[in-house]
């Protein structure tokens, strides 16, 4: 009996340079056979084998990094997990177990993951792994996901990685493979760690909601610009993300770096969300003028990072991006889906300026006077920053009392 135990832990740990074990893992895209787990130094241990990420003594032929303070790694890992002093932006290898092969230059395995821009949303360029996307100059803090989810999430604790807040690495699907199939999913929700999300109909795809999804290249609709459909069958990652981001405020721990807005998608939030619109509505295709859309959180954000300012993504309904923190530079985002006075003039030197949709009629929906202009644009008189207005869960400080987002 003695024997049989020991047998089974071995197996248990992929111990064993034979095939690894069946069921969820070997359908996940670390356990594939084909391109699953392959650490270089572990030779003789098949492609999926759970020894290239656990080992049962903590070192295998002293190649890999010993113990911290003389006790193996959690979760038997050949390196520790996290470094949860690690600063945002600048992210080693080391800090992050996940790192070791998701990086263009990990010394375990190097494990290409272009962004969501590119995969879904047809953008060219960008950068071509995890650790490359975390370390732009905008990306959600791992220190502030560790924290959040230790303090929201009773299965997370002390020694999980913070990619495991939105990731079952033992479940989680090569989707970039065929980015317009949803059962190819690489996420769980957080409060369900144990199912991946997406993979079924019904709640956890966008068609739950009036959903259009954008445009990828042409006329072709995301993900991927396979043209097949409208895109409906994506994952929900409006319920995915407000796992989080959903009265965030009474889970927050302190010690965050970051403390973002809550974000409201019901009919009584955000206007993007199911709030309805009020009035007219000056809208680009594949939309419709009467409104009514759901827009997913990744049709305008990317999840790991981005070199745009609130993980915008690059590309948005088929066109390239770029948003810094400039007075207009948001309205590069909202031009993306909104008609700004280049639209309605047909004169291009007018990209990015929105006096029909705050003043004039023609806009159907002017909710300003030209009149009394410093109230608003003070003296002397210039344009606004898009970012006092226009943000999730803003409310006109201009006394309309209008949700402006």
């Amino acid at each position: 009996m003695r024997f049989i135990a020991w047998m089974a832990i071995f197996i248990f740990l992929g111990l064993l340079a034979g095939p690894a074990l069946a069921g969820n893992y070997t359908s996940s895209a670390h356990g594939n056979s084909t391109y699953g787990v392959s650490r270089s130094s572990m030779s003789g241990y098949s492609t999926g084998n759970c020894a290239h990420c656990h080992e049962m003594h903590a070192s295998v032929g002293g190649a890999e990094p010993a113990p911290a303070s003389g006790a193996p790694s959690a979760f038997t890992l050949f390196a520790d997990n996290f470094n949860s002093s690690s600063t945002a932006g600048s992210y080693q290898e080391s800090d992050d177990f996940c790192f070791y092969c998701h990086s263009s230059s990990g010394t375990a395995q190097q494990v290409t993951n272009y962004d969501y821009s590119r995969i879904f949303g047809c953008a060219t360029g960008g950068v071509a792994s995890i650790m490359d996307a975390f370390n732009q100059s905008h990306q959600h803090d791992l220190h502030d996901v560790y924290l959040f989810a230790k303090n929201k999430f009773s299965w997370f604790g002390d020694s999980h990685n913070p990619c495991d807040a939105c990731h079952n690495p033992h479940l989680a699907r090569r989707n970039w493979s065929t980015p317009s199939d949803p059962t190819l999913t690489a996420i769980s929700r957080p409060s369900d760690h144990e199912s991946l999300w997406g993979d079924d109909t019904g709640s956890e795809r966008m068609s739950y909601y009036s959903y259009q999804a954008p445009y990828c290249s042409g006329t072709s609709y995301e993900p991927g610009g396979s043209g097949a459909g409208d895109g409906s069958d994506m994952p929900n990652y409006v319920t995915y993300c407000q796992d989080c981001h959903y009265n965030f405020s009474s889970y927050a721990p302190t010690g965050l770096n970051n403390t973002p807005r809550d974000i409201d998608w019901t009919s009584t939030g955000d206007k993007h969300g199911g709030r309805d619109m009020d009035g007219a509505l000056s809208i680009k295709a594949p939309y419709g003028s009467s409104g009514g859309y759901v827009l997913s959180c990744t049709d305008c954000h990317e999840p790991h990072g981005s070199s745009n300012v609130y993980l915008i993504r690059r590309r948005v309904n088929g066109g390239d991006v770029s948003i810094g923190t400039g007075t207009k530079d948001l309205g590069y985002l909202c031009r993306r889906c909104h008609k700004d006075d280049a639209d309605f003039t047909g004169n291009s030197s007018y990209v990015n300026r929105w006096e029909y949709v705050h003043h004039l009629s023609a806009s159907g929906d002017p909710p300003y006077s030209e009149s009394g202009c410093g109230s608003c644009h003070g003296m002397p008189w210039g344009p606004i920053n898009c970012f006092d207005c226009h943000y999730h869960g803003a409310v006109d400080p201009k006394g309309t009392g209008r949700i402006t987002f």
